[in-house]
């Protein structure tokens, strides 16, 4: 029993790290790139932001959250009511970080959104050797509700912007990802190599309540088509480690 033990997958946060070095291994003809936009490593100002019944907006301002190739990257989350169908101050949603971890979480009865946006300097996010088929943006997700909806906006530096929208089919651990050409059918003027901002959204189905979302990466990824098998492989050692956790 011990040594099935020894050999479980690392923890998520271990395991993408794994990713990386494993990422950066390969030969110069087959580069790949992951530029991390907040691995929720720095926590809020505050313990977190909520809304209830007599509350309807709550913000915690803009801080610097991490650096992109050595230029500050900075995030401010917004947080939003919907619907609180009990009137006490013990129904509410939240957002917060804890254990590098940003987590959104609606009381039974209740939905809200909620918004952090990422500002930098402009960044280049396309494989200079596949251009952007391959490359998506990527939310490694600890825990999701169905009924929850993930909607990514870019923006460049000549204020171009795209937003795609994907609704969480699957609940549980997983990586959702947003693929570059979906961005780039919305505007095709988006200038991937010029990426300043990052804003994510996170809603539910209409009529739902009590949907609760966590995730402790988010991430562009530009890896050589060898390499995706790789990134599948590692998602797949990350889902079954938290099956394990779970049983």
């Amino acid at each position: 029993m011990n040594i099935l033990k020894h050999t479980e997958f690392p923890g998520p946060k271990l395991a993408f790290a794994l990713l990386i070095l494993s990422l950066a291994s390969f030969t110069k003809a087959a580069k790949s790139e992951i530029i991390v936009i907040d691995d929720f490593t720095t926590p809020m100002e505050t313990t977190g932001i909520a809304v209830n019944y007599y509350v309807s907006n709550a913000q915690q301002g803009t801080q610097t959250s991490g650096y992109v190739y050595g230029n500050p990257i900075s995030r401010d989350v917004d947080l939003t009511r919907v619907t609180n169908t009990d009137p006490t101050a013990f129904q509410r949603s939240t957002a917060s970080i804890n254990n590098n971890r940003f987590s959104w979480a609606n009381d039974p009865g209740t939905a809200s959104t909620t918004t952090l946006n990422h500002q930098f300097s402009p960044v280049d996010v396309v494989s200079p050797q596949y251009g952007t088929s391959v490359g998506s943006i990527i939310l490694d997700v600890t825990n999701v509700d169905l009924d929850a909806i993930a909607t990514i906006t870019l923006i460049d530096a000549n204020n171009q912007e795209a937003t795609f929208s994907q609704s969480i089919t699957v609940a549980g651990a997983q990586q959702v990802q947003f693929a570059y050409d979906d961005f780039l059918a919305v505007n095709s003027s988006l200038d991937l190599t010029q990426i300043k901002g990052v804003t994510t959204h996170l809603s539910q189905e209409v009529g739902a309540t009590a949907v609760d979302f966590e995730m402790d990466i988010l991430a562009f990824s530009t890896p050589e088509p060898s390499s995706v098998m790789l990134f599948s492989l590692a998602g797949i050692g990350f889902a079954s480690r938290r099956r394990r956790n779970r049983s």
